[in-house]
């Protein structure tokens, strides 16, 4: 019993190492990120990748930095990380659905990027759900509406329901690219800045930010 105590403590000691080591690759990446240095920030998600193959954030940010690219390399960065968060970090990783339905607008891939826009937006639906009943089932007299729970629920300095008012927006523009064949995604998307604190989450569907 003593020697898989033991064995437990060890492994919990190296996940916490490499957690560390992964945190500081993300926080450089996201520096290199914000200086406009891409390819560096893709190389430090990457080797945080390295170190940790479940750490969810280091997959979206670095499909975030690769739809800049517009390529198809970056198409198959998006689809790789989506599928590994789905199976092996959170199923319901809204930030993951709105890269890749980008990603397939830029594509042209409109109907698949339709229905992938509808599967984050129902994952949204379950998580709000799985939150509320958490937070009801707490007993906390504060958080017993939809409207103090999703208050509660926002990060700060966020939009509550931030992800799927940009999912609502990718899902709009799909429908209009479907009737006008040739319109740029690029209209809806051609700022680099990350984040409008002060709009609506609808409005700030194209200043999704790293975190």
């Amino acid at each position: 019993m003593k020697i898989m105590e033991r064995d437990a403590e060890d492994r919990r000691i190296k996940r916490i190492a490499k957690e560390k080591k992964a945190t500081a690759l993300k926080d450089k990446g996201n520096e290199a990120y914000a200086q406009g240095d891409y390819e560096t920030a893709v190389k430090y998600y990457s080797d945080g990748l390295d170190e940790l193959r479940d750490m969810q954030p280091l997959y979206t940010n670095r499909a975030q930095v690769n739809i800049f690219n517009l390529c198809c390399s970056s198409f198959k960065c998006c689809t790789i990380g989506l599928i590994t968060i789905r199976f092996k970090c959170n199923e319901r990783c809204i930030k993951a659905y709105v890269h890749m339905g980008k990603a397939f607008m830029e594509l042209k891939k409109y109907n698949e990027a339709k229905y992938l826009i509808q599967v984050g937006l129902e994952a949204e639906r379950e998580n709000q759900e799985m939150n509320a009943r958490e937070e009801f089932d707490k007993g906390e007299v504060k958080a017993r509406t939809v409207p103090q729970l999703l208050e509660k629920l926002s990060r700060p300095g966020q939009m509550p329901l931030f992800y799927r008012g940009g999912l609502e927006l990718l899902l709009q523009a799909v429908t209009d690219c479907e009737g006008r064949s040739g319109r740029s995604f690029a209209q809806l998307s051609s700022s680099s800045n990350l984040f409008l604190p002060t709009l609506s989450p609808i409005t700030c569907f194209t200043c999704l930010s790293i975190p």
